[in-house]
């Protein structure tokens, strides 16, 4: 089918075909005339027939006004197109397959990019590692290596993709009524109301949400859970980094309160280091704006105002990915492309500020000490932080009762960073540590380090360090969350610990650029579990997913002369 309007005329459901023969559909929309335009293509697990087509924030029918074709494709398994859905194992391929096909149409010049974020930025990212002759440039928005989210270390499991692989089962009903039968829906839908409690079964792997007959997907969900720690497979899959193998630019861009903020931050890195061409590592650009996932707001979120200039059409995305794309496919010199890789909006300050690396060089880290009288528990224990280091002072202590989790308190896990942590700052197993008030305005944007000194009764356990900006009004907003797993605290390898010994954790807990008002102060809190963000550690040092006992593990954190636990907070001289 064919329409005409605004100078654009869309196809839809035009197939693809790909080398193992199934077919994968997409709408196009072309200016309409007879002219060779380049292409930009967005792969979709998320109905490419929505009212408003969107490619990386832009409506598709505005970018094809601007001379470009945009081929918007279900990806497979999704939509109409045929096959299993499958987030790790077809990408690659037919992520070339439908760069070259497009390219060898007669309405392509042969110029191909790719745009778009979260999952739609994945899927580039193994397109790029296939390395399509054709493919030019990509905007990898918001992602990592894979579908899953990283605010977590080696070895842990979510439970974030049985929700998602349940909607995307309900969405190809829309083609395929009869794909799931009633009694399927039925089990789908009453998981679906307790999916934050499908991971307090054990063990893990019997969970009703992982077993539900002819659901497509499952199978890769509970394939992954067998293999969360089995490297070689994860390469495969492609939850691993090849920045190497990637010889195009790549547009960055993520939001302050995204949960893939890091791996955002940490590809851009990545790419300009490391990039397969010269082109890459040298073109890369990275853009971070005060966003959640998914979502370029508009200039507020939870309540938190950063004016016009925060919001999508203040930062114009919409001009800065059309400049993109004009330099890369259409060889358009600009301002944009030319001008600093980076572009940082300042929390706090509101103003958007251009940069020329990550971490900056005129950074200057100074570490927070962690103090106690022997009770940093809740948010009305005794535990503080300052610059003076520990002598001589009593371990905090609590119970890691795997029964009774720590809420990660992110609700919706797209504001996985804006909610206010006082609910859990009152619990007895977080410890909490905060700074004095700021008496004057100062800014802290780069890493944040934690540098743990803790022991357990467990083989096994988790730490988690969550940093917060303390409000003048006592609110207590994240601003930087990471879980270790202990047994991975070194890497890849697992080292279990030996009970009641001292181990030293290094945690990255995130990126930040935030301007501090005078009467704010800075918070740490410690705690075991970040549920259901990530699996509770059952402290057995079992095979994840497969353990069904766990015991309470005795948690004590140390500051003192020999064991001096701090915050490293990144200040930026003004």
């Amino acid at each position: 089918m064919v329409r005409t309007g605004m100078n654009v005329k869309v196809l839809y459901n035009v197939p693809i075909p790909m080398r193992d023969g199934k077919i994968l559909y997409a709408n196009i929309y072309r200016p309409d005339d007879n002219k060779k335009y380049p292409a930009i293509l967005n792969r979709t697990p998320y109905l490419k027939d929505e009212d408003v087509p969107l490619i990386g924030y832009i409506r598709a029918l505005e970018l094809a006004g601007q001379g470009y074709n945009v081929v918007i494709q279900d990806v497979r398994g999704a939509g109409f197109s045929e096959g299993v859905i499958d987030p790790g194992g077809s990408q690659a391929e037919d992520g070339y397959d439908s760069v070259e096909w497009i390219a060898a149409q007669d309405w392509c010049d042969g110029n191909v990019g790719m745009a778009g974020e979260s999952y739609h930025g994945y899927s580039q990212l193994a397109a790029a590692q296939a390395r399509p002759p054709h493919l030019k440039a990509i905007c990898p928005f918001q992602t990592s290596w894979t579908k899953f989210p990283a605010i977590y270390s080696f070895g842990v499991f979510s439970n974030v993709l049985f929700g998602w692989i349940y909607d995307q089962a309900f969405k190809r009903m829309k083609y395929f009524p009869n794909l799931l039968s009633r009694e399927t829906l039925d089990k789908m839908h009453k998981c679906l109301e307790d999916m934050d409690r499908q991971l307090l079964w054990l063990p893990i792997k019997d969970m009703p949400a992982a077993n539900i007959p002819g659901v497509p997907g499952l199978d890769f969900q509970r394939e992954l859970l067998d293999n969360i720690d089995n490297v070689q497979y994860l390469k495969k899959i492609g939850r691993w980094e090849a920045f190497e193998e990637v010889e195009v630019p790549c547009l960055n861009l993520t939001g302050w309160y995204d949960f893939l903020r890091d791996q955002t931050i940490y590809n851009y890195n990545g790419f300009r280091t490391r990039g397969g061409s010269q082109v890459c590592r040298e073109n890369s650009k990275l853009i971070v704006g005060p966003w959640n996932h998914g979502h370029v707001l508009p200039g507020n979120i939870e309540g938190i105002d950063f004016g016009e200039q925060g919001s999508g059409k203040g930062a114009d995305i919409t001009g800065k990915l059309i400049a993109w794309f004009d330099c890369w496919l259409k060889g358009k010199e600009n301002e944009f492309v030319s001008g600093a890789p980076i572009k940082l909006f300042i929390l706090g300050d509101n103003v958007w500020r251009d940069e020329y690396e990550w971490p900056l060089k005129r950074t200057e880290y100074v570490s927070y000490y962690m103090h106690s009288r022997g009770h940093a528990n809740t948010l009305d224990g005794n535990g503080w932080l300052s610059t003076e280091k520990p002598e001589q002072e009593p371990c905090d202590q609590y119970l890691y009762d795997p029964s009774n989790p720590c809420y990660s308190g992110t609700g919706d896990k797209h504001h996985f960073l804006i909610q206010d942590q006082r609910p859990n700052e009152r619990r007895e197993d977080v410890l909490v540590y905060t700074t004095e008030p700021f008496n004057r305005d100062v800014e802290i944007t780069g890493p944040v380090t934690v540098e743990l000194y803790a022991s357990s009764s467990a083989v096994d356990t988790d730490f988690v360090c969550k940093v917060c900006d303390v409000q003048p009004d006592g609110r207590s907003y994240s601003i930087g969350m990471k879980l270790v797993r202990a047994r991975y605290r070194n890497g890849i390898e697992p080292e279990f610990l030996s009970p009641g010994k001292v181990y030293r954790y290094t945690i990255e807990a995130g990126n930040i650029a935030m301007k501090l008002k005078k009467g704010h102060a800075i918070r740490l809190d410690i705690t075991s579990s970040l549920f259901p963000d990530a699996d509770r550690n059952l402290n057995t040092g079992g095979r994840v997913g497969y353990e069904d006992e766990y015991k309470v593990a005795h948690q004590c954190i140390f500051h003192n002369k020999d064991y001096s636990s701090r915050l490293i907070l990144p200040f930026t001289p003004n």
